[in-house]
């Protein structure tokens, strides 16, 4: 054999043999990843020691234990079942406990897998040794007894090979080993029946709050009220986790000319910002009525009014409200079905992620006129919808953050108001925008069409932004969106009107784009608008102007185009758009400009 040929066949051999080591360390991976089964055990306790009472807080975990799963019990070990917020009377001492234990382990499957690629392996190896790298010849390598040879050590590396890569991955697994301790204990005083009040986890362990658990933590107020009430005097509430009112069982609070400070942070961010724990005046069954009145916070997690639940209402007038803390201090912020309606307010927000009005998991209404809001933190918009906000009369700056954000299948709506932001995002200036219209996939909001109206009012991006020259107005990604605009007037300095685009922040690259509605009623618009391969827009222009380019890299997986004869457009680009619908038939009301319209692959022009 020429040393050439010998040469050639070794690289090839060994080349194969490197490939399907990997593949056998890719196998074992997606083992590691995607295995698991489940398996429950139920077990009844009689537990002599009284569960913790009522504002009783649970012990802190050590350090290291953040986030994680609850450790295995150890033998005969009993697991006490501690839920926050229960009643301080004598629970029922017989409970049941479902203990959920997520075991990983090998499936036949992976390892099929494992024994073909270890055979490859093998006889690569084998052949290699025994032929001294292909110096011999086939027939001389297989001379004689030498196959039977062969045979053997290849089923014997085979076995060894495939078997060895299961134990490894199997002792990752084991190492791995999730423990789920569900308490389904048969109390009386467990509040609303078979519901929980912990918010559900987010998608697949992504969880916005790093370092939240999210257990719940006990609501307390150094002013509670359970029946009618009327306070006039000033409050203040320091300690954590403490409101100045709550409101609950059905009370009625009646706050009038009075000043109610709150400081003091939050130890739980996902319970002060879906149940409303910390806040200056929580309402948490009942309602609160408050005039003339002066709400400061100054703290983290530390919302000004919050209503929380389906049976909590506020009533806000010639009140004004300041938060001063780091992150999550809301003006206004509505969760699980609660109301809040608000009438010649001023509300001045200072940190990130605390909008001047709010609704967040559970969704929520708040209904705002003749008032006056200000954001000044990234991340802080004048309105950041998981439900249904609406302003009239209002005027709105957000100085660090984008004007209004819709979550889900939800609603913002504008009305007779004057909106000025920034337009920088939160997101590595993916979403730099005037109004987004996303979903997050955090579980805050429900999938499903965001809405977005005006009407009658005036939408800017300011000038004196970092974002002015790139910010588009409208930003669309990963959900439906409609946008309604009616007789609105729209600045901003980036020449781009609408962007519905697929990103790498929300949802799955691939199928996170967005398909979205424009629709303009009495309207100018101009600026291009793009949309990518992965994306839907439908454009309906009544008795409205428009002067742009639409899908003019003709990427989008999908342009429709409807204008009425009262409706007229101008191009200032090559356009793309899939299906035309226009009230005039020969097409009078679009003006080419010396440019293209393309009509599914046709120019009409």
């Amino acid at each position: 054999m020429e040393d050439n040929d010998r040469i050639i066949k070794n690289i090839i051999m060994i080349i194969i043999l490197i490939i399907t080591i990997g593949g056998l360390v890719f196998t074992g991976y997606m083992a590691y990843k995607n295995l698991k089964t489940t398996e429950t055990v139920v077990t009844n306790e009689f537990e002599d020691n009284k569960p913790p009472m009522n504002g009783e807080e649970p012990p802190e975990k050590t350090d290291g234990e953040e986030g994680e799963e609850p450790p295995e019990k150890p033998d005969g070990e009993e697991t006490p079942s501690m839920p926050s917020g229960e009643a301080s009377s004598t629970m029922n001492n017989n409970s049941e406990t479902t203990e959920e234990v997520v075991s990983k382990t090998v499936t036949v499957g992976y390892y099929i897998a494992f024994g073909v690629e270890s055979l490859i392996i093998a006889v690569i190896v084998i052949y290699l040794f025994m032929s001294q790298f292909n110096y011999l010849t086939f027939y001389e390598t297989f001379d004689g007894g030498r196959k039977f040879g062969f045979i053997i050590l290849s089923i014997l590396l085979t076995t060894l090979l495939t078997f060895g890569a299961g134990f490894v991955t199997n002792k990752l697994l084991d190492n791995n080993t999730e423990v789920v301790v569900e308490d389904n204990s048969n109390n009386s005083n467990t509040g609303e029946e078979g519901k929980s009040d912990t918010p559900p986890e987010k998608p697949d362990g992504n969880n916005e709050h790093p370092g939240e658990s999210n257990s719940n933590v006990s609501s307390s107020g150094v002013k509670e009220v359970v029946s009618e009430e009327e306070i006039t005097s000033n409050l203040e509430a320091s300690n954590e986790d403490e409101s100045v009112v709550l409101v609950k069982d059905g009370g009625n609070a009646k706050i009038n000319g009075a000043t109610l400070t709150k400081t003091g942070d939050a130890s739980n961010t996902e319970s002060s910002e879906f149940k409303g724990i910390n806040s200056s005046v929580l309402v948490e069954e009942g309602s609160a009525t408050i005039t003339g009145s002066k709400i400061v916070t100054n703290a983290k997690g530390s919302n000004a009014v919050f209503a929380t639940g389906e049976n909590s209402k506020i009533y806000v007038s010639d009140t004004t409200i300041e938060t001063s803390g780091s992150s999550g201090s809301r003006g206004l912020d509505a969760t699980y079905g609660g109301t809040i309606e608000a009438d010649n307010v001023t509300i001045v927000t200072k940190g990130g992620s605390c909008a001047t009005l709010a609704t967040d998991r559970g969704e929520g209404t708040v209904t705002v006129s003749n008032s006056d809001l200000t954001t000044n933190g990234k991340g802080s918009p004048i309105i950041y919808s998981t439900g249904k906000i609406t302003i009239t009369d209002t005027n709105g700056v957000a100085n660090g953050s984008q004007m209004v954000v819709v979550e889900g299948k939800n609603s913002a709506n504008v009305t007779n108001s004057t909106l000025v932001a920034s337009g920088v995002g939160n997101r590595n200036n993916v979403d730099n925008a005037g109004i987004m219209i996303y979903q997050s996939m955090s579980g805050d909001a429900s999938t499903g069409k965001g809405i977005f109206n005006a009407e009658d009012s005036f939408l800017e991006i300011a000038k004196s932004s970092s974002v002015y020259k790139t910010a588009p107005m409208f930003f669309v990604t990963n959900t439906e969106a409609d946008i309604n605009l009616k007789n609105t007037r729209l600045t901003y300095g980036s020449n781009i009107l609408l962007s519905v685009v697929g990103t790498s922040e929300w949802g799955k690259e691939g199928s996170n784009g967005g398909i979205a509605s424009l629709n303009a009623m009495n309207q100018s618009l101009k600026g291009d608008i793009i949309v990518d391969k992965i994306s839907e827009l439908e454009i309906n222009l009544t008795s409205s102007t428009y002067r742009g380019t639409i899908n003019g890299s003709n990427s989008a997986k999908k342009v429709v185009l409807k204008l009425d004869k009262d409706s007229q457009i101008t191009l200032t680009g090559d356009s793309y758009v899939d299906v035309l619908e226009n009230g005039n038939s020969v097409n009078g009301n679009i003006d080419f400009n010396g440019f293209k319209l393309y009509v599914n692959g046709v120019s009409i022009r």
